[in-house]
């Protein structure tokens, strides 16, 4: 049984000011900027979704196929090589617009919790376009003072992506 309550009225602003930040850092991709809005252990998780009769077998469950499923060494590594030489998907780079809408705050004993719609469009090159959808759960944890993401699920609503490559965080 969870212990969920409706946030306070300062919680919801202060929430979207976090979101509106880490939006222009995702936005100029500051990657390792932008690692600082995670808690020390977090996972970040987008789960691969799929065409089925039942709506709980949609998504992918926690340990199934994923197009991520990082934590923080191997999300380091991942913001390590697309600052990199190496990025080769990302020369030149791409161009982000990111839009996200909150939806709902709860808080369960020490944690929030987030959900969010999340819009992506990316654009590279002259013809490269792509957009990515979907709904957005993040659990916030207090770090130091700060309210840090300590988990971030994102279930994207497109079943087969068009994109060349997935260099884009959600």
């Amino acid at each position: 049984m969870s212990n969920a309550t409706p946030p306070d009225h300062q919680l919801w602003p202060a929430i979207e000011s976090i979101y509106r930040h880490e939006i222009r850092i995702l936005q100029r991709a500051d990657y390792q900027d932008w690692l600082s809005f995670f808690a020390p252990e977090f996972r970040y998780r987008m789960p691969v979704v799929r065409s089925t009769d039942a709506r709980a077998e949609m998504v992918a469950a926690p340990g199934e196929l994923g197009y991520y499923d990082e934590n923080r060494d191997t999300m380091e590594l991942r913001v390590k090589k697309l600052a990199s030489s190496n990025a080769w998907s990302e020369v030149p780079p791409s161009r982000l617009r990111y839009f996200v809408q909150l939806l709902d705050l709860t808080v369960d004993n020490s944690e929030i919790v987030a959900v969010s719609n999340v819009l992506v469009f990316r654009a590279r090159n002259e013809s490269q376009e792509n957009r990515y959808y979907g709904e957005r759960t993040d659990r916030f944890v207090e770090v130091d003072g700060q309210l840090k993401i300590a988990e971030r699920t994102v279930v994207l609503d497109q079943v087969r992506l068009a994109a060349e490559n997935l260099n884009v965080f959600l």
